[in-house]
């Protein structure tokens, strides 16, 4: 709970040499190979093939961003990194090719043929494999972003050996760079023996991050150079051209009709929607055409963490060791986001990166990292789909994603039921009066995870005297629930900066509706947003007026079960959940009898209460709300 692109077209690319073909990669580019007519959207650059004629040419280091000499362009393309004030000025006509360049990269297919797929903007796609052998697979994604001082830097770097589909014996080394968000310019050179191929590859991965090729796996960012960033090709499925006979097929045939509950048809629609989890990432600054969800290795979050971290120690201490490092806070803060940016990619356009020099721009990034998490899961369960049932027949879609959650129960609630209508009421009666927005129910279920069940029993919140558990709220974005559903809340890594969450790393709770109802992002689909009810163990409290980010290590010291951060409003009556519910399972567990009433705490920050645990065992989720924000 707690807490893009301007390209002008492109002009004539620079005379190939001999040995190599340099181009540049417009919004709008040609297709130099024969293609499927219904793949005519994959983006491809006209790419020539020439051949090395000397032992010389073949083993000359690769040019690139920096040393390359390139065609006369105009000013916004001569260098993805120039300052945004040194633009420009584009007009309405190349805005306009520029929003339909964006519409056309996002329809770029990936195909993947062996352990990774070839860049879509190689030309190479539907005739070429990465190559691999037994040292690995060589395909390498770098970033790197500069903001220190008055620099506006913010790019990438792609470097892939390939070969001719089923013929490894001749290979090609193709690199992409340009500026985040940006197609960029290719550049290929071949065709010559793969140890030749792999020897220049490993060259330009050095010139270009300072490490080797062997190296990469826990480098760290350093000025000047690229970062490598870690993908997952391990749990792909190979993509099936689209355009064949198979596909038309099944594009005609009539979908089988769901087996769901029209309710739970609603919400899967929602937390499996890919264009919500574009939209969400899009809103975020991140760039998903550099960083797939579904290619995101876990260590790449886990650093992204680590990055945000360390930025967290020079914001709450501008005389700490690392900020003395780089010559001052503003200095650290500056060189720290460039890192950060490398990790875990941000699509700024032409404007400078913000720089992270505030909690409030960390938390926001926190938030980000934090919810790719649950995104890539809800991504992995889309592409992991078996799409018939243990008879081997067909699924609805729908039918299909539902099952990947893995839920012991999730039944819609009668609205003229006791059970809904007093849910209905708990969530009318904790709205704060601070809170300027109207809430609907749309619908309610009833949820059952029997992992969370059996972390619960095993840890012996059974045995809990009646009073210590609550039923509490959470909110969170949509596109956070197909991995919510199936993995659980989650606590925040030792990664992850301390000072990023009030009272420490753990899972918020909020005893008023409208508190967690802020954290739905309800805008993103269309006003709905999704909110948990959760029968949480909360009691002995460890209490809190304001901020503690070591709340987490006090509240065990203190054996409480949870910390209790103090608002001046909160229900004023509790009643025991099971008999207000009908539902004996919550017997022993109290929700909110009345509304919120302002109550009398000395030196309290917070305007409501907020409950937090730092053991994912002492959760159940009970019920599920989708409700429409006004």
């Amino acid at each position: 709970m707690p807490p893009r692109k301007k390209t002008i077209d492109a002009t004539q690319p620079a005379a190939p040499t001999r040995r190599s073909t340099r181009t540049k990669t417009a919004a709008t580019t040609t297709q130099s190979q024969s293609q499927p007519e219904a793949t005519s959207d994959v983006d491809q650059t006209s790419t020539t093939k020439k051949k090395a004629t000397s032992k010389r040419a073949r083993h000359k280091t690769v040019a690139d961003d920096e040393d390359a000499p390139v065609a006369k362009k105009a000013k916004a393309d001569a260098d993805p990194d120039k300052e945004a004030s040194q633009e420009p000025e584009v007009k309405k006509d190349e805005e306009e090719k520029e929003k339909k360049a964006e519409e056309k990269e996002k329809k770029v297919t990936v195909l993947k043929r062996g352990a990774a797929p070839v860049d879509p903007h190689s030309g190479l796609v539907y005739t070429h494999q990465v190559y691999s052998n037994s040292e690995g697979v060589w395909d390498a994604m770098l970033n790197q972003t500069n903001i220190s001082g008055s620099k506006n830097s913010n790019k990438f770097y792609v470097i892939q050996v390939l070969h001719p589909i089923g013929d490894p014996s001749t290979c090609q080394l193709f690199t992409r760079w340009g500026r985040i968000g940006e197609n960029g310019q290719t550049q290929t050179k071949g065709h010559f023996d793969p140890a030749s191929t792999v020897r220049d590859f490993r060259v330009q991965f050095r010139k270009k991050t300072g490490v080797n090729w062997e190296q990469r796996h826990g480098m760290t960012a350093t000025k000047g150079k690229y970062v490598w960033i870690e993908r997952s090709f391990e749990e792909d499925k190979e993509d099936k051209e689209e355009g064949s006979s198979g596909d038309s097929k099944k594009e005609e045939e009539k979908p089988v009709e769901s087996r769901l509950s029209p309710e739970l048809q609603s919400f899967c629609q929602i937390i499996f929607s890919s264009k919500l989890v574009d939209a969400t990432l899009t809103s975020m600054n991140y760039d998903a055409n550099k960083l797939p969800l579904g290619k995101l290795s876990k260590s790449t979050v886990l650093n992204g963490f680590a990055a945000l971290k360390e930025l967290s120690e020079v914001i709450d201490n501008p005389n700490c060791a690392t900020a003395t490092q780089f010559g001052g806070q503003r200095q650290a803060c500056e060189e720290l986001s460039g890192r950060y940016y490398s990790i875990i990619p941000h699509a700024f356009g032409r404007n400078r990166p913000i720089t992270i020099d505030n909690m409030a721009t960390l938390k926001k990034e926190l938030e980000l990292v934090d919810a790719l998490g649950d995104m890539e899961v809800a991504q992995t369960l889309i592409k992991s789909t078996v799409m018939t049932d243990e008879d081997g027949n067909a699924l609805n879609p729908l039918d299909a994603h539902f099952k990947t959650l893995k839920l012991t129960r999730m039944d819609p609630l009668d609205r003229d039921s006791t059970e809904f209508k007093a849910l209905e009421t708990y969530a009318h009666n904790t709205h704060g009066s601070t809170h300027h927005f109207r809430v609907q129910v749309l619908n309610i279920f009833q949820v059952d995870r029997q992992s969370e069940t059996d972390a619960w029993m095993k840890a012996g919140f059974d045995k809990l005297k009646p009073g210590q558990r609550r039923l509490l709220w959470h909110g969170s974005r949509p596109t956070n629930f197909a991995g919510i559903l199936s993995q659980g809340l989650r606590i925040a890594p030792p990664e992850a900066p301390v000072n990023g969450y009030m009272f420490g790393k753990g899972v918020y709770f909020a005893d008023m509706m409208s508190k967690s109802a802020g954290y739905c992002y309800a805008h993103m689909s269309n006003g709905v947003g999704i909110l948990l009810l959760c029968d949480v163990a909360v009691k002995p409290f460890f209490e809190q007026t304001g901020a503690n980010y070591n709340a987490d290590q006090d509240c065990k010291k203190n054996n409480a079960l949870s910390t209790l951060g103090q608002g001046t409003v909160a229900p004023d009556k509790w009643q025991d959940a099971g008999k207000a519910l009908g539902n004996p399972e919550l017997d022993g567990c109290d929700m909110p009898a009345g509304s919120g009433e302002a109550v009398k705490v000395d030196g309290a920050y917070l305007q409501y209460n907020e409950y937090i645990v730092y053991d994912a065992a002492q959760i159940r989720v009970r019920y599920l709300l989708m409700v429409k924000l006004h």
